[in-house]
Parts: C-alpha cells; sequence; structure tokens
C-alpha cells in the first residue's frame, strides 16, 4: 500500500521514516520531494569502464563539489549525484524514487534506481545516489537545493526478515557521497 501524505506524516512521527532535513512545504499527496545536494561524480569521457575493477571504477572518474553553485550538465552527459536529505525506513518500509515532471521536461533524465530497501539508514542514515543524464541537446544548470526527485512509501505485507543494512551483502550504507561501488 502506496501511503498518503497523512500516512507519510504519521509513520515520520512514529519513527518509522526520517527524512533529514524535512521541508513540510515538500510533502505532496502521496510523496515528498528530495533536493538536489552540490556534489556530483564525474566519468571521465573516453575511458573505458570496468565494471569488475573497482580501483578502475575510482580512478575513471571524479567527484565535483559546486559548494552552492549551479553545475552544468552537458548533452549526452551522465553523472552521479545525491539527496540533500539522509533517509531511513524501518522494516515495515520501503520507497520508491521516480524524477519530477518539471526536471524531465527539461529533458533531465533523474532514475535513481528506483527502490529504496526496508531498513536502509537503520544503522546509517545516508544520502540517496541519483543518477542522472541529460537527452537535451543544450547544456542545462541544475541547482543545489532544487527539488529533483520525489519519494514515494510502501508499507509492507509484513516487515522484511533482515533489513537493507543488516544484509552482509549491502554495499552503499550510510552514504555520504555519490559512489559508484
Amino acid at each position: 500500500m502506496m501511503l498518503s501524505d497523512v500516512d507519510i506524516e504519521k509513520a515520520m512521527k512514529a519513527g518509522a521514516i526520517t527524512i533529514d532535513p524535512y521541508d513540510p512545504e515538500l510533502l505532496g499527496p502521496c510523496s515528498v520531494d528530495l533536493k538536489l545536494d552540490s556534489i556530483f561524480r564525474i566519468y571521465n569521457p573516453g575511458s573505458p569502464i570496468d565494471v569488475r575493477s573497482e580501483e578502475a571504477l575510482d580512478r575513471d572518474t571524479k567527484l565535483v563539489d559546486t559548494r552552492g553553485e549551479p553545475f552544468m550538465i552537458l548533452p549526452g552527459q551522465f553523472v552521479l549525484a545525491q539527496t540533500v536529505e539522509r533517509i531511513t525506513l524501518s522494516s515495515e518500509y520501503a520507497a520508491l524514487l521516480e524524477g519530477k515532471s518539471s526536471i524531465a521536461r527539461l529533458g533531465i533524465i533523474v532514475h535513481a534506481a528506483g527502490l529504496v530497501n526496508p531498513g536502509t539508514g537503520s544503522e546509517k542514515p545516508g544520502k540517496l545516489t541519483l543518477e542522472i543524464y541529460c537527452e537535451n541537446l543544450s547544456p542545462v544548470l541544475l541547482y543545489p537545493e532544487m527539488p529533483i526527485v520525489q519519494i514515494m512509501f510502501v508499507l509492507l505485507s509484513s516487515p522484511s526478515r533482515t533489513g537493507y543494512d543488516h544484509r552482509s551483502s549491502s554495499r552503499f550504507i550510510g552514504q555520504g557521497r555519490p559512489d559508484v561501488t
């Protein structure tokens, strides 16, 4: 069951969902807008991407902090970014991320691998990594603090047995920057 604005607020008051910082102005009928942070990970153009080498993935990308200034994404460019907010979900809830229509209409595709697993952030709240691609033929300026995605919350039929932060295979616990691996 997807939560309404009323149920999102109830779950937040109960501590089952946390969004930090939280701006009630960004609460919609069944979602909360999340804002873009100022840190981006850029792939080096022309470098082959070796998916089996964590060292190569780190070496062939660079972190850029715009320090509050806009980031210009170029036509055909793919970057990783992150939300300002840190998210925590109890084992009863999952979340889904969806790009905002206002951003998609600019030719900017934001897909954050969609699913936020139950138990995410239970050990260490983290920012959500966003995958951003520019389909526009013109560069687009992305501003820190602008609403970039919507998060929707789903009540599970029963609590998950093992939350994301407690799985030995979980790789992205408590992220503070947009990492590839």
